[in-house]
């Protein structure tokens, strides 16, 4: 799958920008036709990804908090990941690094009660 996006995605690159000169609004449509071409391939994979997860909480046998929280952080990664990407391509560097930044807080946010569980386990109070 891995090698089918990238192939897709040079080939398209090469072909946006040698049309880019003459016709941007038709490579940019080129480039956006291939960019969810990409990504209908990413999410076809996402299938095999969801059995692994679910294989995993079998053999940890846990509530599933853990692994909850595990697939909300690979969720904002990916968006965030996403909307960097698109950011970057739009030429708005400065906002793929706002996304950026509200991804790693965000991710905090989403690792705060475990921090907290773990220091309670080590004996150490947290001040919030």
């Amino acid at each position: 799958m891995i090698l089918k996006v990238t192939a897709l995605c040079v080939a398209v690159s090469m072909i946006c920008s040698a049309i880019r000169v003459q016709r941007p609004e038709l490579a940019t449509a080129i480039s956006l036709a291939a960019g969810l071409t990409a990504l209908a391939l990413a999410f076809g994979a996402a299938g095999d990804a969801s059995g692994w997860m679910e294989a995993l909480k079998r053999l940890l046998a846990t509530e599933g908090d853990l692994t909850s929280t595990v697939v909300k952080g690979a969720g904002i990664a990916i968006v965030a990941e996403l909307g960097s990407q698109l950011c970057m391509d739009a030429g708005e560097s400065a906002l793929a690094g706002r996304v950026s930044l509200a991804s790693r807080v965000a991710m905090l946010g989403l690792c705060a009660p475990m921090l907290a569980e773990l220091a309670s386990l080590l004996g150490v109070s947290l001040p919030w």
